[in-house]
């Protein structure tokens, strides 16, 4: 619990400690900045000495549609196409193994403690109250220390935050996928569209596909990561922390290893559209005229990668 502790706080030390202001800019009096002015997005004020879009404080809910709206132009395209395809093969993949990788690491977490203990410390890194917690650090520092950026960043996180957990709600109430704990035949049985009432009194059944705490973790890490890319270490430390939840959540017998792609993704596509308004692909094309797939890509036009599920944690 410590080291979990320890590593959340250095990330959010480290964070609200950068400065907010960037290199001031001077503008020459006569010539208002109208490119700046023209990229203003709703709800949002902008300081132009810091170049920070500060978020009013009812930008976290009324940004989420037009979230809904970007995510649905960013995956209902040709392009997307490759990318959407790479991600169904992993989880077909991954649902192939399913039974053999579920039952290994479920033994490991029976028989060790050490693992037992790690596992249930590792999974409360996607608890929501984790990340609510973080989005209010974030806002508190903004208000003292007058830091748009730190303000930004929290009202960013609750807004990934709603636009992912809706997403992933809708999902799993569709999938009804049972979850490994309770699983009545390898793999877990899919009981599509469940009754809402019969999926409340008995969760496990239906909740499995996909993950919900691995969607939060990756787009509260997205979010944070995007705000503060000068803070180099931010992205391998928290896919390592990201891993080690994915581990966790099967440990326990929350999720199958083929529910995590998806939420992964879905965490990491709503933190970047989020914090980036503009995204307009899925994938990137090289000169050649094809197309670099990786099965969560960068939505990055200045060249930033996106998650990898090959990432080595």
């Amino acid at each position: 619990m410590f080291c979990t502790v320890f590593a959340l706080a250095a990330i959010s030390t480290s964070c609200l400690s950068q400065s907010a202001e960037l290199d001031p800019v001077l503008f020459d009096h006569e010539v208002l900045p109208i490119p700046l002015l023209m990229s203003v997005q709703p709800g949002f004020n902008v300081d132009l000495l810091r170049h920070e879009m500060i978020p009013t404080w009812h930008s976290m809910f009324t940004q989420i549609p037009s979230d809904f709206a970007r995510f649905g132009n960013l995956t209902m395209n040709t392009h997307s196409i490759p990318t959407i395809a790479s991600l169904g093969l992993l989880t077909l993949s991954l649902m192939e193994t399913d039974h053999h990788s579920y039952h290994s690491t479920r033994r490991l977490y029976k028989e060790s403690d050490s693992f037992r203990e790690f596992s249930d410390y590792a999974v409360t890194l996607g608890d929501g109250r984790l990340h609510a917690g973080i989005a209010v650090a974030f806002a508190g520092f903004g208000l003292i220390e007058n830091d748009s950026r730190a303000l930004k960043t929290a009202s960013e996180t609750v807004e990934a935050f709603l636009a992912t957990g809706i997403t992933v709600q809708l999902l799993k109430r569709i999938s009804g996928r049972e979850s490994p704990i309770c699983a009545t035949r390898n793999s877990g049985r899919w009981k599509f569209l469940p009754h809402p009432s019969t999926y409340e009194k008995n969760q496990p059944s239906y909740y499995a596909y996909p993950s919900g705490h691995i969607s939060t973790a990756m787009a509260t890490l997205t979010v944070i990561a995007e705000n503060y890319p000068r803070q180099s270490w931010i992205k391998p430390v928290g896919y390592t922390m990201i891993g080690a939840l994915g581990v966790g959540l099967v440990a326990k017998g929350m999720h199958w290893y083929s529910d995590l792609p998806l939420g992964i993704a879905l965490g990491y596509i709503f933190g970047k559209t989020v914090a980036n308004p503009e995204v307009t692909e899925l994938s990137e094309t090289s000169n050649d005229g094809s197309v670099k797939v990786s099965v969560n890509p960068s939505f990055d036009a200045l060249g930033g990668s996106g998650v990898r599920f090959a990432v080595n944690f």
